[in-house]
């Protein structure tokens, strides 16, 4: 139950408790988290640093549970008190001490399966093809029907694929739905590692990995998974593999937001076409429609040329460099009352004649060339 609660509660645990505690961290480390408004440049630094932190916090709660969650019941060199190197005289005196305390003649009835579970642990070690194969697949190798190492190795392979073959699945069809993509390199990259890891636990010749021998003492101390069985180490990396693979996909998304897909720009696109149609046909109907209500072809022609002059002279007295900043802060100021009801039609107006005669000679910006016409059929 645990395993399906983890990737539902990584989904928005992290961001929620970083939320809480960036205000707390602002307070008490001003130097490192400023004080800013929720949506600032500054508060989504401190974010991304909070954020990180608490990843990175709930990663090193992961790796201590993982190594000290084994249970005893499956680790038969814990149970029987012996080290993974022990050799066949070490087993038989670990085997007759226990035995003394355990033993159903001795310590009673209610050590039974006590004693049953150290029996099959020292049955199970002391003979070499099971030993082989237990310390790179578990104790689930008692159920299996092989006599060889050989045997064994292939079952195991068999049994160990399918964790594969799930993991690559999920990743596959995340990245068909256009879902994870951020950080999906470094989590094929982690898969192919994890992949090259466990062959190299389970064909390794010997119960220690050669590359781990040359640590020092004080290494494997503090990190007692590398002294543990193989089997005990690739349950531990499966389950790094996932955790990881969640934490890359947080912190990337944090750090690296994905800009969007053609398909949303296309989008954006699309929808601003559309406002720009709007806006015309509006901008048709309030302008020519009124123009046109009149019916008489020759009225039309002339209110349109009326409007097309009035449309030309302003865009002419508002282009021209020497008279667009008086004209600008003329559109900004009032209208004096006396001036209100001054009618428009200029034709008897010397002054605005003069205006007229003047904006005339003003030069036209360049305007765009003429759409080609169509001819109908």
């Amino acid at each position: 139950m645990s395993s399906l609660l983890t990737p539902f509660l990584w989904s928005f645990l992290p961001g929620q408790i970083t939320h809480q505690l960036l205000p707390y961290l602002s307070s008490s480390l001003p130097g490192i988290f400023p004080p800013a408004s929720r949506g600032s440049p500054t508060y989504l630094r401190n974010y991304r640093i909070a954020f990180t932190g608490v990843i990175c916090t709930y990663l090193a709660y992961t790796f201590y549970t993982g190594e000290t969650s084994q249970n005893i019941r499956e680790d038969f060199y814990a149970l029987l008190g012996v080290n993974k190197d022990v050799d066949e005289d070490g087993l038989k005196k670990a085997y007759r001490t226990l035995s003394r305390l355990y033993h159903p003649d001795r310590a009673g009835s209610g050590n039974d399966e006590v004693f049953i579970l150290i029996r099959g642990a020292y049955e199970t070690l002391s003979d070499p093809v099971k030993r082989y194969a237990y310390d790179r697949f578990g104790p689930q190798i008692l159920d299996w029907k092989s006599s060889s190492i050989r045997e064994h190795i292939i079952t195991g392979l068999n049994h160990s694929i399918g964790f594969y073959v799930v993991s690559g699945g999920i990743m596959l069809l995340l990245s068909l739905l256009g879902k994870a993509r951020d950080g999906s390199y470094w989590r094929h990259t982690l898969f192919i590692f994890l992949l090259i890891s466990e062959l190299t636990l389970i064909l390794s010749p010997t119960s220690s990995i050669p590359f781990l021998n040359p640590l020092p003492q004080l290494v494997k101390y503090l990190f007692p998974i590398l002294s543990a069985p193989q089997f005990i180490q690739i349950t531990f990396l499966h389950r790094l593999f996932t955790t990881l693979s969640i934490a890359i996909n947080q912190l990337t998304s944090v750090w690296c937001p994905s800009l969007p897909s053609e398909q949303e720009e296309m989008t954006k696109v699309l929808g601003m076409l559309r406002q720009l149609e709007m806006e015309s046909v509006t901008a048709f109907q309030s302008e020519v429609v009124p123009l046109m209500s009149s019916g008489d072809p020759k009225i039309v022609e002339g209110l349109i040329q009326s409007t097309m002059e009035d449309i030309l002279v302003d865009r002419s007295i508002s282009s021209h460099p020497l008279i667009h900043q008086a004209y600008q802060s003329s559109l900004l100021k009032p209208i004096p009352r006396n001036l209100r009801t001054f009618s428009h039609n200029v034709v008897g107006d010397r002054d605005g004649m003069r205006q007229l005669e003047i904006a005339r000679q003003i030069p036209l910006p360049p305007s765009p060339p003429p759409s080609p016409s169509r001819k109908l059929p």
